[in-house]
């Protein structure tokens, strides 16, 4: 009986372990890794029916949350995002969430209605999600510099995400600005 527990306990802690190492923050690519872009075929419509395209990307500092309706994280995030959304978008920030996995363009539009977000969403089909690249897990998000180079990339729900996302953001944007007035 005793060895029984000791086992599931042991289980348990490998299992968490485990668990720990797929949402803990990491870079998308090592030091030796060539950086990974937006593609230049980026396009995906959102539910107000507008459309982000590359072009749009170009220049501006995005991020990009990919999420579910039916996962539980993703679900704690949407008020982090939301002040986000409203603290940044004056800034020129370009902020959205794709919804994947998560059924029909009206089945989204529901759900993000009764979740109360107030940012702009998206519910990509297969085709437009060839266009984004692999997610790997939800929730993800992107944090893009103007160059379109994907600079942080967060898997999970990681603890302090959202004050290094508007950490890395501010900084992208004080960047952006000295280039300009260079």
């Amino acid at each position: 009986m005793m060895k029984s527990r000791v086992f599931t306990a042991g289980l348990r802690i490998s299992l968490l372990i485990g668990l720990c190492v797929l949402v803990s923050p990491r870079p998308y690519a090592s030091e030796k890794a060539s950086p990974r872009h937006i593609s230049p075929e980026f396009n995906v419509r959102l539910l107000d029916e507008t459309t982000i395209t590359f072009n749009d990307i170009q220049n501006r500092v995005t991020v990009i949350d990919f999420w579910g309706t039916w996962c539980k994280s993703c679900l704690v995030e949407i008020p982090d995002y939301s002040a986000f959304y409203r603290d940044y978008k004056d800034k020129g920030v370009l902020f959205f969430a794709l919804a994947g996995e998560s059924g029909s363009a009206q089945k989204v539009r529901e759900q993000s209605k009764r979740l109360k977000i107030d940012y702009p969403v998206g519910a990509p089909s297969r085709a437009e999600f060839k266009t984004i690249g692999k997610i790997r897990a939800y929730p993800t998000t992107w944090i893009i510099a103007p160059s379109g180079e994907i600079v942080k990339e967060f898997v999970g729900m990681v603890p302090g995400k959202h004050s290094a996302i508007r950490e890395i953001v501010d900084r992208l944007l004080r960047e952006s600005s000295a280039s300009f007035t260079r």
